[in-house]
């Protein structure tokens, strides 16, 4: 039973980061299929409580959702609905580790794109004459008009984050 849970998590994991790279989107088409199949799986092997794990790994990711649109829209709606299909699939705590790991990996990522782009560099001395400034005259950030222009895909950061829970739990 896990397995075939296990099984749809990874198809899910990439085919998101698939489509994250290629359109810049995560398909409700995508994720809705499998948190049903993660609600009717769970259901009929583990009956009520299989229902109930399902049910809060939803309701997990739905939390994160909130408390990502008060801190300033943090992840993406198709990055929740993501999260929210693996909480189906293998529980909240599925959820919560794979989005933790997510958030590593994705800070590893973002740092690697801003090197790649030669942005780190130019970030850091900005912000540190920014915080110079400030300290000195009052002087506010500037922001430069290449601000928001780099994009990282965040589905391939929680879909390797969902797999490494995985590989965790396998190896156990």
């Amino acid at each position: 039973m896990e397995n075939v849970l296990i099984a749809a998590c990874i198809v899910l994991a990439v085919a998101a980061a698939y489509t994250d790279v290629r359109w810049g989107k995560i398909f409700n088409t995508m994720t809705l299929p499998f948190a049903l199949l993660g609600l009717v799986l769970n259901t009929v092997w583990g009956g009520w409580e299989g229902l109930l794990l399902s049910l809060g790994g939803i309701a997990a990711g739905f939390a994160l959702w909130l408390v990502s649109n008060f801190l300033g829209r943090i992840l993406g709606g198709g990055d929740v609905k993501l999260l929210m299909a693996f909480g189906a699939l293998l529980g909240p705590k599925f959820m919560a580790l794979a989005f933790v790991w997510g958030a590593l990996i994705g800070g590893v990522l973002a740092v690697a794109v801003a090197i790649r782009q030669g942005l780190l560099l130019k970030t850091l001395k900005q912000m540190g004459t920014s915080i110079y400034l400030r300290a000195a005259v009052a002087e506010p950030m500037e922001i430069t008009e290449r601000a928001g222009e780099v994009r990282l895909p965040y589905a391939i950061a929680l879909g390797a984050g969902a797999l490494v829970v995985i590989a965790m739990r396998l190896c156990a």
